[in-house]
């Protein structure tokens, strides 16, 4: 056992540093890319590979796309196997990586806390995108050539090649903007960054692109207008070279995605975003036509990757499912319980995208899972609380259901679970938990996975853990009626070292018994739906692709990909030898079109293999399952078992916010000098500045000296969805 560790962690290690000079290597390319040197060299290295088999636009994949797929597929397998490695290790030390995710800046909406890795990442993207400019624009002022066609003067070239150099930088842009909204394809796994916290990465390189984007355009645009030719440049379609009408139409389509995608659209006309952000389609096949094949080489790693995220969701969510129960609770939100596979392991605070077709056939919404993989081996669960529209929808629906008495089952469809590859919060002893309203969902999982390790022999669990959990009203504390046995049967349980500090904000009363509460709390409603077992939305929730098939499909796309290009360049491009110095060149929409038609043959090849090796592991009974299993009756009452004791230690204080700095002080002093504290918070942002204030605070006095705090506080912001 020892020695397969130890071979584990040297094969991991090795893996790392492969990666990490693969990244470097290609930010080293993007680096010297604009340098004259780069460029005479590589004209000399597309001359070379023009005359070879594979041709230059395999170069250019070969040295801008290659290295990110290669680092993708390579994590997928670190992943893979650092999660099982973690499994059966015990509690492992602070890491250098975990210090640069701690908090070190508030910043103002929509920005939010920033940590350490995430400023010096933003400051180097900025200092890249000032070098690239630079350079560009100060070889271009050396070589300007006069404009035959628009007659432009010296200063207006310059503010032409000014414009061009811009839409440079949007390219650059480009680059990263879909890598982190992957969810099965993510990239960012492997840095410890899920898909819930990458998505505000997605937010801001969207608001460069839409920028950048804007100021490439209207500063080309203003020229034209100068010279009274305007609409006759838009809507030119150059055979060869730059097409502007497709540049104008991406423009406008990036500025429409971007409108919609603002907050106060995107949650009062949720459908009006989810619609917009599928123009996505739109802005890449334009982009394409007005740039060329050449130039969206350089970004096509992510779309590669972003197209086949798209396709293992739409193959593992094309088969819907049936509810097994709902639980309707008195705080306006819903307990969904849903059947899986065996197979299907989850850790805590993952979340699950759900669809429910009787409401919106096309809205997909993510929701956290509330329950552990280790307690419930044949349902998953996960809670909903309405905000808006489509969870008000749902939450209606089933209450009809309730109240008409009726049972007919609701089909929905499922992505997921997305999650963290490893358990984090068994990396501490001590453990404090703090939410706020519906962030109490992530946290769930938590304590029902720490409820479920009772019996194993190497208990890497925390030994002290504190929940802060913080409502506007009392019947808001009903989402604590879903762990409520755990809590009033926690004597003998890894929960009996929990202590609940609850705070009522918006209302006043008399103080209530922990243990009366909490028993009034866990009264809820309850209705088993039936299944049908002919239906064809019957079964468990399909199993998704493992981190090794991720990896196998994503070499495998590529290679698909650059064989259809090279071999449709070959047979419809009949390269002649060059027997003139005037030679005839293709025009441009034919190599773009080879990029679509190589794509569609990856993409097709990559469904099939996917489909088949789906329908060869159901065959072998590793697939999705049909045995359910009923939980509760219909329209039941969840009543607690016998108070075992042990709720008296819990806090319930009415009229009234915790002082979230003192209390983390408090847990500070009272913990043993040396050991780690985990601090997850999940809730309004008004609670994450609160802690991160208070860290930030801490590391300061710290560094000046000011006294050394006896443990080390590790603080992790949690995205929670609802």
């Amino acid at each position: 056992m020892a020695t397969n560790t130890a071979t584990t962690t040297l094969f991991l290690l090795l893996l790392k540093l492969l990666m990490a000079v693969l990244l470097a290597v290609w930010a080293c390319i993007w680096i010297i890319r604009p340098t004259q040197s780069w460029k005479r060299s590589w004209h000399i290295a597309e001359d070379r590979a023009n005359t070879a088999f594979i041709g230059d636009y395999s170069l250019t994949l070969l040295v801008y796309c290659l290295p990110v797929l290669a680092v993708a597929a390579m994590s997928y397998v670190c992943l893979h196997f650092t999660a099982k490695k973690e499994s059966s290790s015990s509690r492992k030390r602070r890491s250098l990586m975990r210090s640069f995710k701690n908090p070190v800046a508030i910043m103002r909406n929509p920005i939010g806390i920033v940590s350490v890795a995430e400023l010096l990442i933003a400051a180097l993207f900025i200092v890249f995108l000032a070098w690239t400019y630079y350079s560009n624009v100060s070889s271009d002022f050396k070589k300007m050539t006069p404009n035959k066609s628009l007659k432009l003067n010296r200063w207006q070239l310059k503010m032409m090649r000014v414009g061009v150099r811009i839409g440079s930088l949007s390219e650059a842009c480009l680059v990263m903007l879909l890598l982190p909204v992957l969810r099965r394809m993510a990239v960012f796994r492997v840095f410890g960054v899920e898909f819930e916290s990458a998505v505000r990465y997605h937010i801001w390189i969207g608001n460069g692109l839409v920028l950048l984007s804007l100021l490439h355009g209207i500063s080309i645009m203003f020229l034209w207008a100068v010279k009274g030719r305007l609409l006759k440049e838009i809507i030119k379609w150059q055979s060869v070279g730059r097409v502007n009408i497709a540049g104008a139409i991406t423009l406008a389509t990036g500025v429409i995605i971007w409108i919609t995608s603002l907050p106060q659209i995107r949650r009062k006309q949720f459908q009006l975003f989810y619609s917009a952000h599928h123009l996505y389609i739109v802005f890449f096949f334009f982009f394409l036509m007005h740039a060329g094949d050449r130039h969206f080489f350089l970004v096509f790693a992510g779309v590669l990757l972003f197209g086949l995220d798209k396709l293992l969701r739409i193959i593992q969510s094309r088969r819907e499912t049936l509810l097994v129960s709902a639980s309707i609770l008195p705080c306006m939100a819903i307990n969904l319980t849903l059947p899986k596979h065996l197979c299907m392991r989850y850790t805590p605070t993952s979340i699950i995208f759900i669809k429910v077709p009787s409401i919106s056939k096309y809205q997909w919404h993510p929701f956290s899972i509330t329950s552990s993989s280790n307690m419930d081996n044949s349902e998953i669960s996960l809670l909903i609380k309405c905000h808006g529209q489509w969870t008000t929808d749902l939450y209606n629906l089933l209450s009809s259901t309730v109240d008409a008495d009726r049972r007919n089952n609701i089909p929905v469809a499922i992505e997921g679970p997305y999650g963290p590859s490893t358990i984090t919060y068994q990396r501490y002893k001590s453990l404090v938990l703090i939410a706020g309203g519906s962030g109490i969902s992530p946290f769930l999982s938590i304590l029902q996975d720490i409820a479920s390790r009772t019996n194993e022999m190497n208990k890497n669990i925390p030994t002290k853990i504190t929940l802060i959990y913080t409502v506007k009203k009392i019947q808001d504390l009903s989402m604590l009626a879903l762990i409520s046995p755990l809590l009033l049967n926690n004597q003998s349980s890894e929960l009996s070292n929990l202590q609940l500090k609850l705070f009522v904000t918006q209302e006043v009363g008399p103080p209530v018994a922990a243990e009366k509460m909490l028993q009034d709390l866990s009264q809820v409603k309850t209705i088993t739906f039936k299944n049908n077992a002919s239906s064809k939305s019957s079964g468990a929730l399909p199993v998704p692709e493992g981190l090794l098939w991720r990896a196998v499909i994503t070499a495998l796309s590529f290679v698909v990909f650059l064989a259809s290009l090279v071999f449709l360049s070959h047979v419809f491009l009949h390269q002649e030898k060059e027997s003139s110095k005037e030679e005839k060149k293709s025009p441009s929409w034919v190599g773009d079109l080879f990029v679509i038609c190589s794509f569609a043959v990856a993409a097709s090849c990559c469904t099939m293999v996917t489909i088949v090796a789906r329908w060869r592991r159901k065959s072998l009974g590793e697939g999705e399952g049909e045995g359910l299993s009923h939980k509760h009756g219909l329209c039941a009452e969840m009543v607690p078992a016998k108070v075992q004791g042990g709720v008296e230690k819990h806090e319930v204080k009415f009229g009234c916010r915790p002082d979230l700095a003192e209390m983390l002080c408090e847990i500070s002093l009272g913990t043993e000098e040396g050991s780690e504290v985990g601090v997850f918070v999940c809730g309004p942002t008004s609670m994450q500045k609160s802690v991160a204030s208070f860290f930030t605070s801490c590391k300061k006095r710290s560094r000046q000296g000011e006294g050394k705090p006896k443990c080390s506080l590790d603080v992790h912001f949690i995205s929670f969805s609802l």
